[in-house]
């Protein structure tokens, strides 16, 4: 899992891009410390957004980084909290989140959902992955950890067919992943199950939790009503698309239709935009005309 491991990954050239043309240099590549509540760490940027959850002399850590930032992030939670890190979850596969899985070689367990292990295994080629205790997560596994719960959820194929969120009650704080990209238009990666229309049900489930700050896959941590407008945008990208194909239009009709101004979302460079989330929703309602037909 180190430099061979991830250069195949595309993910990772992908969020180099977006770094430099969307979402900002600084905000990927340098790292900021947010301490919430006597429990909860959080490491913003460094490729994916990360958190750590401290439970006596160890600690649990959401989403590992990639590549040095994976190794600077275990060095501040070894050395600056003094703590071992026992457990790990992935919110899914993506390399900026995952990539430095390899770094915590003693780890007690790696809690992610089937369909992650699944194309780790898959893309392992060196045999890196072999001995990670894997513990697959299928709909939800509670934790209590330093006496606090900690729920670990999976709400359906959205960004990835392999989306985790892990929600601190008592905190009132969710770790999102990329469920949430406050500003930017979501992406649904279809190439890893992801779709749009699964997406918009799964923050449906997600702005069902009590919580009050939301941590985003990349970029600054928000509050429920910011959270809130990603599932807004979603309802209304289907409901406008939906029209669409109700009243006979083609995908192309759509793409000129559909614009939502009231939505001023910013595109992921080679990923995600308006024209490309239109035209994922339309495909995503076409296939569930199709598989609704007698």
């Amino acid at each position: 899992m180190r430099g061979r491991f991830l250069a195949r990954r595309p993910w990772l050239l992908l969020g180099a891009l977006w770094a430099l043309g969307g979402c900002g240099a600084g905000m990927f590549l340098h790292v900021t410390r947010v301490d919430l509540g006597d429990r909860l760490r959080l490491y913003l940027g460094g490729g994916g957004n990360s958190a750590v959850w401290l439970q006596g002399r160890e600690a649990l850590v959401v989403d590992v980084k990639m590549a040095d930032f994976a190794r600077r992030l275990k060095r501040a939670v070894e050395t600056d909290l003094g703590r071992r890190v026992r457990r790990v979850v992935l919110t899914h596969v993506h390399g900026d989140h995952s990539g430095g899985l390899g770094v915590f070689p003693d780890v007690g367990a790696v809690l992610v959902h089937p369909r992650t292990r699944e194309r780790l295994q898959a893309a392992d080629r060196d045999g890196k992955l072999r001995a990670v205790p894997f513990v697959d997560v299928e709909n939800e596994v509670r934790l209590v950890l330093g006496g606090r719960e900690v729920r670990v959820l999976h709400f359906g194929p959205a960004h990835t067919d392999g989306d985790l969120v892990v929600y601190f009650p008592e905190e009132k704080v969710l770790v999102a992943g990329d469920l949430l990209l406050d500003g930017y238009e979501p992406y649904a990666d279809t190439a890893n199950g992801g779709d749009l229309l699964g997406f918009r049900r799964a923050l449906d489930s997600l702005m069902k939790l009590d919580f009050e700050k939301a941590v985003p896959g990349h970029g600054e941590v928000v509050d429920r009503a910011r959270a809130g407008r990603s599932r807004d945008y979603l309802a209304a990208l289907e409901a406008a698309v939906r029209a669409q194909v109700a009243k006979g239009k083609t995908e192309d009709q759509a793409v000129a239709e559909v614009t939502l101004p009231e939505f001023p979302l910013k595109p992921l460079p080679l990923a995600s935009s308006r024209e490309k989330n239109v035209r994922a929703m339309y495909r995503s309602l076409e296939e569930a005309v199709r598989k609704a037909a007698p």
